[in-house]
């Protein structure tokens, strides 16, 4: 099989992928809403059993060191929680239900959600002081570090035994991987990104975003991908020698913020760091 059959044959089983659950696709209508509330999530994973056992064995856990255990959604969501850790919980089990990777040992789900919650959250550190991006894409701004790998649990799912070869060669180097996936299947995990993000119809501004990662031309059009970038960028720095880190000088001047302080931005202060070490950890079983 030539490149170009092996791209079209990939492309195809990534169609072919379900749909997201109602439930997560509701959890994905809140993210651009500022005033959503604990009543309001609480009525979207009130009926999906697993989800819900979930939150409960989460907010019972030593991280929040209860004095009492929760015993209903409710306060889970409303007093332990918390609305955005909840979506991000939400989305992620459902995102993992649709992309299962038994196929692909490599792939280390855990590992995948910390970057992630990581991204996501230097991503919204970044769009928060900047003064040119719409409202509306900063309140997007956490969802598109959260999403912005998808790709990666697409390919370990539909094309596994290649995934977990790059991923097992590669892994190391972060500045070569996409491009030696895409040298051994013909797609990146950021092509594949923006093809499911199309797919499961997340808003457009998040497609645009990551398009940015998969061309780099597109930034000229999305200031949420230039973020993300720089996010993402600067999260993948905290695991590579400095010799081989990804340059944010072209990304500090777009911006107006310092190399030094963006790359600040992705270091999670001790107790974040905690919390995301919790969550990646239930996102990944």
């Amino acid at each position: 099989m030539d490149m170009a059959e092996k791209r079209t044959k990939i492309l195809a089983s990534i169609k072919a992928l379900p749909p997201l659950p109602a439930t997560a696709q509701q959890a994905l209508s809140t993210f651009a809403d500022e005033f959503v509330d604990a009543d309001q999530i609480t009525a979207i994973v009130g009926d999906d059993a697993a989800i819900g056992a979930k939150l409960i064995g989460l907010a019972n856990s030593a991280y929040y060191g209860l004095p009492e255990p929760v015993d209903n959604i409710q306060d889970a969501v409303a007093r332990v929680i918390g609305v955005e850790t909840v979506r991000s919980l939400v989305l992620a089990m459902a995102m993992q239900s649709s992309l299962r990777n038994g196929g692909c040992p490599a792939f280390d789900a855990e590992r995948f959600w910390r970057e992630s919650l990581m991204t996501a959250q230097c991503c919204k550190k970044i769009a928060v002081r900047d003064n040119a991006l719409s409202d509306h894409e900063k309140r997007l701004s956490y969802l598109a570090g959260l999403c912005h790998n998808l790709g990666l649990m697409a390919l370990a799912c539909v094309a596994p035994a290649d995934t977990n070869a790059v991923l097992q060669e590669h892994r190391a180097r972060h500045e070569k991987f996409d491009q030696v996936l895409a040298d051994r299947i013909g797609l990146s995990h950021r092509d594949a990104t923006v093809q499911l993000a199309r797919q499961w119809e997340l808003p457009e501004k998040l497609c645009d975003a990551f398009g940015c990662r998969s061309d780099p031309k597109m930034i000229a059009n999305s200031r949420l991908g230039l973020i993300l970038i720089s996010a993402a960028s600067a999260v993948g720095n905290l695991e590579i020698d400095e010799h081989h880190r990804f340059d944010l000088d072209a990304a500090s001047r777009e911006l107006g913020v310092a190399v030094d302080e963006l790359q600040k931005m992705a270091l999670p202060g001790e107790r974040q760091l905690e919390q995301i070490e919790t969550l990646a950890s239930n996102m990944g079983r």
